[in-house]
């Protein structure tokens, strides 16, 4: 059923934009209708995936993202385990206490054990916003290229982002993929702002 919604919306979008085979837009975008119908309407498209795959800068970006997970996960560890060592230490040396120290020390367990959970999802906040705060850089990175990259070259009017997952292209010419260019240049870019 929602298979032929999509397919009557499609239809709908067909009679509303194209009349005897030609491209059809409203009277107020006469700069994008004439560009369309003289063809002179530059496109390129990029493939994330590989730019994702080749750059060396998300490469060091997700390296660095490891090297903070694999702190985060071993002081996680430890401070569990000193935690439990502190509980048994405490099951086995705690008679030897007075009456105050051992409601003291036993209120200081039941604390850290209550907060223990909790500094999980701290670290996994903290591990979440570095991966937001990389990604942005990243994204900033390769937007930056691109627009500098079309204004001294090609000068394509659209540049689309082409991803295997959740793109909007579904098929490409190659000969409008300039990936490869593209990686090229953000790694010459890279490695010399890496130099510096």
């Amino acid at each position: 059923m929602a298979t032929l919604s999509f397919i009557g919306v499609l239809f709908i979008l067909y009679l509303t934009f194209f009349e005897n085979g030609n491209f059809k837009m409203n009277s107020n975008s006469s700069k994008a209708s004439a560009i369309v119908q003289t063809g002179n309407l530059k496109i390129a498209y990029i493939n994330t995936d590989s730019v994702l795959a080749h750059y060396e800068y998300a490469k060091d970006l997700e390296k660095g993202l490891k090297v903070l997970q694999t702190s985060l996960e071993s002081s996680y560890q430890s401070k569990g385990q000193k935690l439990e060592k502190d509980m048994k230490n405490f099951m086995e040396t705690g008679d030897r206490l007075s009456k105050s120290e051992q409601e003291k020390q036993y209120a200081e367990l039941q604390r850290r054990q209550q907060e223990f959970p909790m500094l999980q999802q701290k670290m996994m906040a903290q591990l979440q916003e570095r991966q937001i705060e990389d990604n942005k850089k990243l994204l900033n990175a390769v937007y930056a290229f691109i627009k500098d990259y079309n204004a001294k070259n090609q000068k394509y009017n659209i540049i689309f982002s082409r991803a295997y997952v959740s793109s909007p292209i579904l098929y490409g010419d190659e000969g409008f993929d300039i990936t490869e260019e593209i990686i090229k240049g953000l790694n010459e870019e890279y490695k010399e702002v890496k130099e510096k």
